[in-house]
């Protein structure tokens, strides 16, 4: 293994409309330009989805699977949202990665994650099978190796290090104690267990993540006849540096397209990003 290479795998400097280079400059630090959104999905076509896939390949697959495929499915399709933040400019990621929090107890009191790569290509079954091998991997070994960086007496000082050492830099090496480009395109939290109503999940520094995902739950909705429908609650934190209104706008109508015909768009999603 090389002592030192690349991190993150980049396609070049991005062109930005005038406004979205102001935005670059305009905050010094991603908890300025922090944005929060609260968005609700009908949940039906999504749990049916979800229970058919489950069902067919003998997994568990949860509305945090179906809602990282979804995201990445949304990065394809946009890919001016698949960037890096490095040096006051955007490069964009040439794949789609996301990253998982893990818990590594039952009480969720030990934390660690793991990054799901190419999962715009990727079934919903295949991202549910790669996630629960790497979970387990993670708790058989306490942590791997974000578990060092936890324990490590200058973890502070070597976490702000990191950050501009792989991303700033865009280097990589394994006497960091940190995986490879470990944080991917965006992140997607299953912040259920919480028994909050919203869940605003922090966009960590070090990641350099322009969108993380809070996937709350189910909220029951009754209309003027008594009739129950099921709604999924997400809430959005995303980095209005790199992801503006005009780019948060078109996140949100091709998420609700998502859950109003799963089939349609993850299935062809998966062929089109095979193909590419």
């Amino acid at each position: 293994m090389a002592w030192l290479s690349r991190n993150v795998n980049l396609s070049g400097e991005m062109e930005l409309s005038p406004w979205r280079g102001l935005a670059l400059v305009a905050w010094e630090s991603v908890s300025d330009a922090s944005v929060h959104a609260v968005v609700e999905m009908e949940a039906g076509p999504m749990l049916r989805y979800i229970g058919r896939v489950g069902k067919k390949a003998g997994l568990r697959v949860t509305p945090a699977h179906f809602t990282g495929k979804a995201i990445a499915d949304t990065f394809r399709r946009l890919p001016d949202l698949n960037c890096l933040l490095r040096r006051g400019r955007l490069y964009r990621r040439r794949d789609v990665d996301i990253f998982f929090p893990v818990a590594l107890d039952r009480d969720g009191e030990n934390l660690s994650g793991t990054v799901i790569r190419n999962v715009d290509e990727k079934p919903l079954d295949t991202i549910a099978g790669e996630l629960a091998e790497a979970a387990g991997r993670l708790r058989k070994d306490g942590g791997g190796k974000f578990g060092a960086i936890r324990s490590h007496v200058l973890r502070r000082a070597l976490m702000r290090f990191s950050g501009f050492f792989l991303y700033t830099l865009n280097l990589w090496s394994p006497a960091l104690g940190i995986p490879r480009d470990a944080f991917g395109s965006a992140a997607v939290t299953d912040v259920s267990t919480f028994g909050s109503d919203y869940v605003f999940p922090p966009l960590l520094p070090v990641a350099r993540l322009p969108l993380v995902v809070g996937v709350v739950g189910l909220v029951e909705r009754y209309d003027a006849k008594g009739r129950r429908t099921d709604w999924l609650r997400l809430c959005f934190v995303f980095d209005h540096r790199v992801i503006d209104g005009v780019y948060a706008g078109r996140i949100c109508q091709h998420l609700k397209a998502v859950w109003a015909e799963p089939e349609k768009h993850l299935d062809a999603g998966n062929a089109a990003g095979r193909q590419a």
